[in-house]
């Protein structure tokens, strides 16, 4: 006759992992959710540098010269006019004598320091005021740089009341800046 059975002994230590099984078939492919929203545009990108100035162009053709003019006879001289009122000059109606001086000039200057035209006149009365003012382009080639134009009279600039000038300043951080504009000062 058997006898009582024993206390179980202890779990024994795992057994190793089995070898790994084959890949199974691919199922079939899933219905395709809905399409989401479109995303918000990004900011745009920092602006290209500017171009490099093009070469200047061969000069054109210089055209035929034009035929002389036709020399018409001169008119006959008119009669002479009947004379006018005499008027007295009042302070108010004397025309005030102005002095005109224009200093003009048609060439391309590299200069960047320095003289770029000299314009001669005379002032004839000491108590008589001088307007100087220069309409035209400038040049500003530069990055991060102030640009200067000013007048100078026998070699000075002008201190009273002020100085003629203009000034501007070029701050482009995505190059050098080459910019041509008109100007007045």
């Amino acid at each position: 006759m058997p006898g009582i059975p024993g206390v179980p002994g202890t779990q024994g230590p795992q057994g190793r992992e089995g070898p790994k099984g084959q890949i199974g078939d691919k199922g079939s492919q899933g219905t395709p959710g809905p399409r989401g929203d479109r995303g918000r545009e990004g900011p745009p990108g920092k602006s290209g540098p500017p171009g490099i100035m093009g070469i200047k162009g061969e000069p054109g053709l210089l055209g035929m010269k034009g035929e002389p003019g036709i020399v018409r006879n001169q008119g006959r001289k008119g009669d002479k006019g009947e004379k006018g009122e005499s008027v007295k000059a009042s302070k108010s109606s004397v025309v005030p004598q102005t002095n005109w001086k224009q200093c003009v000039w048609k060439s391309e200057s590299n200069t960047d320091n320095g003289k770029i035209k000299d314009c001669a006149f005379n002032k004839l009365k000491s108590d008589t005021a001088l307007r100087i003012s220069y309409q035209g382009n400038t040049r500003s080639y530069s990055q991060n740089k102030c640009n200067r134009w000013y007048f100078k009279f026998n070699g000075n600039e002008c201190s009273g009341p002020m100085t003629i000038e203009a000034v501007v300043y070029n701050n482009w951080p995505s190059g050098r800046l080459n910019q041509l504009h008109h100007r007045s000062f």
